[in-house]
């Protein structure tokens, strides 16, 4: 049987008072008028009836003081509050035309939330524009307008400078066929909070690339702005798409090797003079990190100032054909105009090993570049905290004095012997540490710092002051949106610069209470925070900090894909989905970023052999058409509402939803049966005379087998008295679930940019 936690007395104020009233005749009877409440002996009875029941509350603490005592013994410390993070940029608009560089550290702010950089930036005086090749199909009606208007012009001078430049090289190729490629110069579309994900995608654009626009500051002349440029380091930041997959946890064997992703090259335009001749140079990248699966920043060099140029075209039909920047029709960017910097896909090489793994879903889909750009935390610095003086007794202990503590900005001094400071080491477990290992532990959501005994871990030494610097930080507080963080304290930045946060900060998250680290004991205890059984990988995931949880199913031996894998040795699938989300609360999709967080938590805590793959749902769109007859008394409006209201919960991915109020469950047949079977069991429905049922088509089924990570996801529904409304009628676009697809809308294009 369950073991329960003892009450040791549950008598209140009221009983206890009338307990000892009615005891009254039994020892003194003598004593007869003592109904009254004006009596002075009931009021001493009162007295001592509330300070009873006061002692007894206190003895009823006792268990739950020996729970947080046995927490404290088994080193179970609370989850502390995740901080959230994003990235900002800073503009140079009135400043000074110099760089100026920053250390990481710097204090921005969104309102009274303060958050830190966490990169090292140098804010060049120079603005960016970004733009794209927007490719026109052949299959849209103006394509061949286009081509007899311009093929008569420019066909002939592109065949004679292809045919002279495959002379020149040594290629096999006897002929080269010239193909008109239109496109319309475009800019790239920026986070709104109506819009906080637009996606670009590489692939689609007629050169597989991005262009940046350096501009000089209004009012300032462009060869002013050049020498203040040159060999400066500029940081350039991208967002991916959050949209897609992530790659997997793969097994880490002796002699595994993690396979090389696609990384975008950096160019800069190398301007001879005479004939222009659209050729690029590589620019040297001092920091590169994996922009196109997680947001990042890029640190590359500039040239000097000879090399911050572009081309002058002295034939208008020239700029912008062939690998030349994206022709621009505004005369004001032209003159403000210092360099294009160019970002692109790599071309797959001919003849490529047929071995190289496939790209990432979502690979080469960009949501957001920019410059002089930063990440940031949400933290607050502490600089020379003094936590007091060793006193040379062993498992000394001292306090920091805010929290939640980001355990790496932990920073620990001592005073020595010889009276220079020492810096000590974090270190998880002192049980490992020698007598002079010169270590302590943080618990980082009390702040307590714990020091060695003299023989795991060094004391440390009598009357030696013990001084910290730190972050702390945390909480949803830090989740803010577009252009929310604006301000700093920083007065390097007040003259002239400006600060905005492009896309919205996430991550931030509660900390654990002491009730919610009291219910976890029995599960900390089963898994030790590793990833073994079926139920261990279903409780680790969703303690992930930083993420809302909704619902997590594991799947042994399961590989995502198309076609899925079953029985595969050695592969765990974990599915998670988002406890809320604004347009589809009942069938919400985890971003990269959510499914990134939850993989960097489970990375060290899985065994080495294991390949894990942390996605969302599949979610499959179902129509639904159902005619009712309304039972007397009922108002039709009404319980057709509810009827839509039922069929929701019903197919709903998240408790309480679904068939057992778990969420549909995975692999489970999609009846039209048991839909009718919802929708009669709703007050005032007399019965369902006709159901049309649909599955990712208007075509009317009895049944739908949903497989792997699939999930029903109610797109349409009718609900009318009667026979059901065709549900052809209900369908006028099958909407697509793969979140990667972009819709493209078609604009006029100008002849200029013909």
């Amino acid at each position: 049987m369950p073991l329960q936690a003892p009450v040791l007395e549950d008598r209140n104020f009221e009983q206890l008072l009338e307990e000892a009233k009615r005891r009254i005749p039994v020892y003194t009877p003598e004593w007869t008028n003592f109904g009254g409440e004006s009596d002075p002996g009931i009021t001493i009875v009162q007295l001592f009836a509330f300070l009873t029941e006061s002692l007894l509350y206190r003895v009823n603490r006792n268990p739950e003081s020996n729970r947080l005592k046995f927490l404290q013994l088994l080193g179970i410390p609370l989850r502390p509050a995740a901080p959230a993070d994003g990235l900002i940029a800073l503009h140079n608009e009135r400043g000074p035309v110099a760089p100026l560089p920053l250390e990481r550290g710097v204090v921005v702010s969104a309102g009274n939330v303060d958050f830190l950089t966490r990169d090292p930036i140098n804010v060049l005086p120079v603005e960016a524009q970004v733009y794209y090749k927007r490719k026109i199909p052949d299959t849209d009606p103006r394509f061949a307008e286009f081509q007899a208007r311009y093929e008569a012009i420019r066909a002939a001078k592109l065949a004679e400078e292809a045919d002279a430049a495959a002379l020149a090289s040594a290629t096999d190729t006897p002929t080269t066929t010239v193909n008109l490629d239109f496109y319309e110069t475009t800019r790239m579309p920026v986070p709104t909070p109506g819009n906080p994900s637009p996606v670009l995608d590489l692939t689609t654009t007629s050169d597989r690339a991005v262009y940046i626009a350096l501009l000089a500051p209004n009012n300032v002349h462009v060869d002013d702005v050049r020498p203040a440029l040159a060999h400066q380091t500029l940081s350039i930041g991208v967002v991916p798409a959050l949209s897609g997959d992530i790659p997997p946890l793969p097994p880490q064997r002796a002699t595994a090797r993690r396979a090389p992703g696609r990384s975008l090259l950096y160019e800069i335009p190398a301007v001879q003079d005479g004939e222009p001749v659209a050729r690029y140079t590589r620019l040297r990248v001092l920091q590169q990190p994996d922009v196109l699966t997680a947001t990042g920043i890029v640190q590359v060099e500039l040239p000097n100032a000879d090399q911050l140029r572009t081309w002058e075209f002295s034939e208008p039909l020239d700029e912008g054909t062939d690998d030349f920047p994206p022709q621009l029709e505004d005369e004001a960017v032209r003159n403000r105009m210092v360099t294009w910097l160019r970002l692109r896909l790599p071309v797959p090489e001919q003849g490529a090993p047929t071995t190289t793994p496939a790209p990432v879903v979502g690979e080469g889909r960009l949501t957001w570049v920019g410059i002089n750009a930063t990440r940031v935390m949400q933290a607050v610095p502490v600089i020379n905290e003094l936590l007091g003086q060793g006193n040379g007794e062993p498992d000394q202990t001292v306090t920091l004095a805010s929290t939640p503590v980001l355990p790496t900005s932990m920073r620990l001094v001592i005073e020595g012997d010889n009276g220079v400071a020492r810096l000590w080491r974090l270190t998880d477990d002192l049980l490992a540490a020698g007598p002079d290992d010169e270590v302590f532990t943080l618990d980082p959501e009390s702040g307590l710092v714990r020091f060695g005994d003299g023989l795991r871990g060094k004391r440390p030494p009598a009357t030696r002051r013990i001084v910290a610097s730190y972050e702390y930080g945390g909480g949803p507080q830090g989740n803010v949106g577009i252009g929310a963080i604006k301000t700093t304290r920083d007065l390097r930045l007040q003259g002239g610069y400006t600060i905005e946060n492009s896309v919205p900060t996430s991550g931030g998250s509660l900390g654990q209470s002491v009730a919610e680290g009291e219910r976890d004991i029995a599960l900390v205890l089963r898994h030790r925070d590793r990833l073994v059984t079926q139920q261990d990988f279903a409780d680790v995931t969703q303690r992930t900090p930083g993420v809302d949880i909704g619902r997590v199913e594991v799947l042994p031996l399961f590989v995502p894909g198309n076609p899925p894998q079953e029985d595969a040795p050695g592969v765990v699938t974990v599915m998670v989905i988002p406890r809320f989300e604004t347009l589809r609360p009942l069938w919400p999709t985890p971003d990269r970023l959510f499914l990134r967080r939850v993989c960097d938590y489970l990375e060290p805590r899985r065994l080495v052999t294991t390949e894990i793959y942390v996605r969302g749902p599949q979610y499959v769109p179902v129509y639904v058409s159902v005619g009712i007859q309304v039972r007397g008394g009922f108002f039709p409006d009404l319980v057709r509402e509810e009827v839509g209201k039922r069929l929701n919960g019903y197919l709903s991915a998240l408790p309480p939803g679904g068939p057992e109020g778990k969420g549909w469950p995975l692999r489970k047949r999609l009846l039209r049966k048991d839909l009718e079977a919802v929708v009669t069991r709703v007050p005032g429905v007399e019965f369902v005379e006709s159901l049309e049922l649909g599955v990712e088509s208007p075509v009317d089924i009895p049944e739908y087998d949903l497989t792997g990570l699939k999930l029903p996801m109610l797109v349409a529904w009718s609900v009318q008295e009667g026979s059901a409304e065709p549900i052809a009628s209900i369908v006028t676009t099958i909407p697509s679930t793969d979140p990667s697809r972009v819709r493209v809308v078609h604009v006029p294009v100008t002849r200029a940019k013909c």
